[in-house]
């Protein structure tokens, strides 16, 4: 008989898919896994790759494209672990493939996890998800139809749906997908569908909401010196803060504390970039760069950047923000590793200086040379 257990990440302490999931892949003795999910990223991927190497040859994958979610990273860290997988394209945009389904099995039982989470970062650590962890007796008869029905159904997909369902074998083919728009580019985002244009008057002022996260947010990668692909409503993001603070939200609590009106440009939730030239660089390397001779800090280079600013998925415009960068390495500052380029918020510091926003992450990207968006939540 059946024997089910509830996971509730995020609210309960210690409830994680990303544990879960690691434990039924370890499960000695299983002669089989499954795995259908509708959206797979590199970030999930990696988060179970070391047991998904030693049990590759056992596991047969199914995932969703044409999502606006699944990545061609996340495919080819499968394919890096040793997995093929299936892909389930639905040809329509209004009808997606969204199982959820781990199971690990042999000829006398089974563990399956049946619930809301995706192999995505936010999926095994950071939403709030629910699944049911049941545990079946194949001798059972009302265990065993359970399981077959599951398993069956999944695993008669590319025979009942061969057009749909086909596996993936190399990475040629993968990028073939991604060429087709049928697979998303993690280095290049789909920009937030935003509310209309909102006041400033008109925002909430709700904290994020408290919740159980065990695990880090894996940092980004930067993006290279390459000409970027322009698509509608897509940019590239260029940088993730780590959790906003007093001082990068110009609202100190100390009375002695200068509000100095920008933010600095530091490494944040990103990984193999040198913060110190990367955005003078690469981020903003096609601004047109001046000093002013007349100001005492005459040494900046500084430039403008056209910013639309949305925040808790509202617009609030189009800001022209000055973004400056000191160029000197021969400094102290600098061979401390100190910061070098900041964005000053100007008249868009009455959005930014908000407790409501304490703890959230700041993201930049990139439309074009000189067009940004930026997205605080």
């Amino acid at each position: 008989m059946a024997n089910i257990d509830i996971l509730m990440q995020g609210l309960r302490e210690n409830d994680d898919h990303q544990t879960a999931v690691n434990t039924l892949l370890s499960l000695p003795d299983m002669d089989d896994f499954v795995l259908s999910l509708a959206f797979v990223r590199k970030s999930g991927v990696n988060a179970i790759s070391e047991k998904l190497n030693k049990i590759s040859s056992k596991v047969v994958f199914f995932v969703g494209i044409r999502n606006g979610v699944t990545s061609v990273q996340g495919i080819l860290s499968l394919l890096k672990a040793g997995i093929k997988p299936f892909v389930v394209d639905t040809a329509s945009n209004s009808k997606i493939f969204h199982p959820k389904i781990y199971a690990g099995y042999n000829a006398n039982l089974a563990h399956v996890i049946l619930g809301s989470a995706n192999l995505t970062f936010g999926g095994l650590n950071r939403n709030i998800e629910a699944s049911s962890i049941v545990k079946l007796d194949r001798t059972d008869e009302n265990d065993e139809k359970f399981l077959t029905d599951l398993i069956d159904t999944t695993m008669n997909m590319p025979k009942a749906y061969p057009d749909h369902v086909f596996q993936i074998s190399t990475e040629k083919e993968a990028e073939k997908l991604l060429k087709e728009f049928r697979l998303e580019d993690e280095k290049v985002s789909r920009l937030p569908v935003t509310n209309s244009v909102a006041k400033n008057t008109d925002r909430d002022k709700l904290p994020p909401m408290p919740t159980h996260v065990k695990r880090k947010k894996k940092p980004h990668a930067g993006i290279p010196r390459t000409k970027m692909q322009v698509q509608p409503n897509k940019a590239t993001l260029v940088w993730e803060s780590k959790p906003l603070t007093e001082r990068s939200l110009n609202i100190p609590s100390g009375t002695n504390t200068n509000i100095t009106g920008d933010t600095n440009l530091g490494k944040g939730l990103m990984e193999d970039i040198d913060f110190q030239s990367y955005f003078r660089d690469i981020v903003f390397s096609e601004l047109t760069w001046s000093t002013d001779l007349f100001s005492r800090s005459n040494y900046l280079e500084r430039a403008h950047i056209v910013a639309e600013i949305v925040i808790k998925h509202y617009s609030y415009g189009t800001f022209s923000l000055e973004v400056t960068h000191d160029p000197r390495t021969n400094t102290e500052s600098y061979r401390q590793h100190n910061v070098m380029t900041k964005i000053k918020w100007g008249d868009a510091r009455p959005l930014i200086s908000k407790r409501d926003l304490l703890d959230r992450t700041l993201k930049l990207y990139k439309r074009d040379g000189r067009n940004f968006v930026i997205v605080i939540d």
